[in-house]
C-alpha cells in the first residue's frame, strides 16, 4: 500500500479506511519526545490540586510522517488541520506530602478535520512519589498508563513504571536520572506489541531568575513482536524556558532523537535508521489569572536510509489553556 507522492492527496483520503488500522496504530504511543518524569517541574504552588483545560488549532503540513512503520512515503506533504482538545486534573495529597504524592488524570481528543482516520482520543492516569533521602535527595518512583480510542473503540494501551533518584544540588541544579520498564498493547496490530527498557537522564537549573534550562538524554531498547518494529534509540532535548515579563514567557527546545532497527526490514529490504532534528518554540501569552494565550511552531527533519521514510514536516499551533 505504497503512497505514491503524485498523487498523495488524492490516495491519502480515498484509502484512509483500506489501511485505518496501521494509522492507529503508527500514530501510538502519543507524541511526545520526552517522558513528564524527566522534564523540570515548575516551582512548588501553596495549593495541593489543579485543574487544566486547553483547546486549540493546529496546521501540520505533512501528517504522512505519522505513518512510521509502514510502507507509505513519509515525505507526501499531504497537510490536514487538527483540532486538539484537552483537560487533565492533578492531585498532591496533604496526608502524603512526605512521600510527596502525585496523582494526575489528562484527557486528550485530536480530530482530523480531513483525513479523519487519523483522529483519536487519549486517556492518561499517572502516580508518582518521591520521598526524601537526606537534605540532597530523593527517591523518585511512578506508574503510568495510557488508553487510546477512535470511533471504533479501543486502538492501544500501554503501562509503564519508572524508578531513580533526584539530587538537588548547589545553585538551584536538579539532576535525576533512572531507568523506566514500559509495555505497549496494540490491538490493532498485534505485531507492534512491545517491551521496552529504557535509561534516563536530565538536569535543570535556573538562573538569572526569569530563565530554566533543561537537558535530558534517554536510550532505550524496543523489543516489538514483530521484526520490522524493533529498535534501538538514543535522544537527546536541549531547552529553555524564560519568563521575560510576568505576562509573557517563551518556552525553546531542540531534539534529537537516533533509531536503528534491530532487523533487515521485510518491506523495505534493509536494515533501517533514521536520525529525527526538531526544534520548538512556543511563546506563551497571561491573558487573565489561569488563563493563557498560547502558540507554538515546530520543525521537524528526518533522515533515514529508506529514503521514502526522509521526510521534513512543519507544524503550527495557536490555543487557550486554563488552569484553576
Amino acid at each position: 500500500m505504497r503512497l505514491l507522492k503524485v498523487l498523495s492527496a488524492i490516495f491519502l483520503l480515498a484509502s484512509a479506511q483500506a489501511w485505518a488500522q496501521d494509522i492507529r496504530s503508527d500514530k501510538y504511543p502519543r507524541p511526545g519526545a520526552v517522558p513528564a518524569h524527566i522534564l523540570p517541574r515548575p516551582l512548588p504552588e501553596p495549593k495541593t490540586w489543579e485543574v487544566t483545560a486547553g483547546a486549540a488549532m493546529t496546521a501540520d503540513a505533512n501528517i504522512s510522517h505519522l505513518l512510521v512503520n509502514s510502507a507509505v512515503n513519509s515525505n507526501a506533504k499531504v497537510k490536514d488541520n487538527i483540532r486538539h482538545l484537552s483537560a487533565g486534573f492533578s492531585a498532591e495529597p496533604a496526608f502524603a506530602k512526605k512521600a510527596g504524592l502525585e496523582l494526575s488524570y489528562s484527557f486528550d481528543d485530536y480530530a482530523y478535520r480531513t483525513h479523519t482516520a487519523f483522529s483519536y482520543k487519549n486517556h492518561s492516569l499517572a502516580a508518582g512519589v518521591t520521598p526524601g533521602l537526606g537534605k540532597a535527595w530523593n527517591l523518585d518512583l511512578g506508574w503510568d498508563m495510557d488508553l487510546v480510542k477512535d470511533k471504533t473503540g479501543t486502538i492501544a494501551e500501554d503501562s509503564g513504571a519508572h524508578a531513580g533518584l533526584i539530587w538537588h544540588g548547589p545553585g538551584g541544579l536538579r539532576i535525576k536520572g533512572g531507568y523506566e520498564r514500559r509495555k505497549d498493547n496494540v490491538r490493532t496490530n498485534a505485531m507492534k506489541d512491545a517491551d521496552t527498557n529504557a535509561a534516563y537522564l536530565s538536569a535543570n537549573r535556573r538562573f538569572f531568575k526569569r530563565h530554566l534550562g533543561f537537558v535530558s538524554l534517554r536510550w532505550q531498547a524496543h523489543a516489538a513482536a514483530g521484526p520490522d518494529y524493533s529498535f534501538k534509540a538514543r535522544s537527546a532535548v536541549l531547552g529553555l524556558i524564560s519568563r521575560w515579563t510576568p505576562w509573557f514567557k517563551l518556552v525553546t527546545a531542540a531534539v534529537r532523537v537516533e533509531k536503528d532497527y534491530d532487523n533487515v526490514d521485510t518491506r523495505f529490504l534493509k536494515l533501517r535508521r533514521d536520525a529525527t532534528n526538531s526544534v520548538m518554540i512556543k511563546p506563551v501569552f497571561t491573558l487573565a489569572h489561569g488563563l493563557s494565550a498560547v502558540g507554538s511552531f515546530t520543525y521537524m527533519d528526518n533522515h533515514s536510509n529508506v529514503s521514502m521514510k526522509s521526510y521534513s514536516d512543519r507544524i503550527y499551533s495557536v490555543g487557550l489553556e486554563g488552569r484553576f
